[in-house]
C-alpha cells in the first residue's frame, strides 16, 4: 500500500512538473517573443517612429505574458472562446496591428533606399498619402527627374530627338489625354502636345522640356 501511494505521488509530481515545464517552455523557448524583423530601415529618418516601433514590440510581448500569467490564456493560440478570451485576443490583435503598421513603413523605406533613393525621397513618398500602389510611379518620376538633371542639355528635347526619354514623355502625355504616337521620336505631334500642356498649366508654351515643364508633367 505504501509503495502504491509513493508511486501515485511520484506520478502526480511528474505530471505537475511536466505541466510547469511545458508552461515555462511555452513562454521561454526561442521564437516565443515577437522580434524586430531584419528587412526594416534601421536608419529611418524619424527616430521617434523607431522608438515607438520597439516600444510596441515590448508592449506586445509583455501583454502576452500577463494574459497567460493572470488569465491562463495564450492569446497567440487560445484554447477557449469565452468572452474574456475573446477580449484578450482582440487586444492582442490591436497591439500586433500597431507593430505591422510601423513595419510596413519601415520596410517600404528600406526597399526605397535599396533602390538608390534617400530620406528626402522617402519623406516625399510618405507625404503623398503613403500609397504603396503608387510607389512604382513615384520611383519612375524620380528616375526621370534625376536623368534630366544629370544631362539637361541632352534631355531638354527638340524636334528630331530619338531616345527613351522621349518615349517616357510621350507615355506621360498620352496618360494626360493627348493623342500622340508613343514611338520615342520627338516629332511635330509631340511638340504641339507639349505646347498645349504648357499653355494649359500656365507655362511658357515653347514645346520644350525644361526642369519646370518636367516637374509639371510628373505631377
Amino acid at each position: 500500500m505504501k509503495q502504491i501511494i509513493i508511486t501515485l505521488l511520484v506520478v502526480i509530481f511528474l505530471i505537475l512538473g511536466y505541466n510547469l515545464y511545458s508552461d515555462y517552455k511555452r513562454f521561454h523557448s526561442p521564437g516565443t517573443d515577437y522580434n524586430s524583423i531584419q528587412k526594416i530601415d534601421l536608419k529611418y529618418h524619424d527616430q521617434i517612429i523607431m522608438q515607438n516601433y520597439y516600444q510596441a514590440i515590448e508592449d506586445l510581448n509583455g501583454f502576452v505574458r500577463l494574459a497567460w500569467a493572470n488569465n491562463d490564456v495564450d492569446v497567440r493560440n487560445p484554447d477557449d472562446d469565452d468572452d474574456n478570451t475573446k477580449a484578450l485576443v482582440n487586444e492582442y490583435t490591436k497591439k500586433l496591428g500597431v507593430i505591422k503598421m510601423y513595419e510596413s513603413r519601415l520596410i517600404q523605406s528600406a526597399k526605397m533606399k535599396s533602390e538608390g533613393l534617400n530620406d528626402f525621397d522617402v519623406i516625399a513618398f510618405e507625404q503623398n498619402d503613403y500609397k504603396s500602389i503608387d510607389y512604382n510611379d513615384f520611383a519612375k518620376r524620380k528616375f526621370l527627374m534625376d536623368t534630366y538633371k544629370n544631362n539637361p542639355e541632352k534631355y531638354s528635347l527638340k524636334i528630331g530627338d530619338i531616345n527613351s526619354f522621349v518615349y517616357e514623355m510621350q507615355k506621360i502625355l498620352v496618360k494626360k489625354e493627348y493623342t500622340i504616337p508613343i514611338d520615342g521620336v520627338f516629332g511635330e505631334s509631340t511638340h504641339h502636345a507639349l505646347m498645349k500642356f504648357e499653355k494649359k498649366n500656365g507655362l511658357f508654351p515653347d514645346g520644350k522640356v525644361d526642369a519646370l515643364t518636367l516637374n509639371y508633367l510628373l505631377r
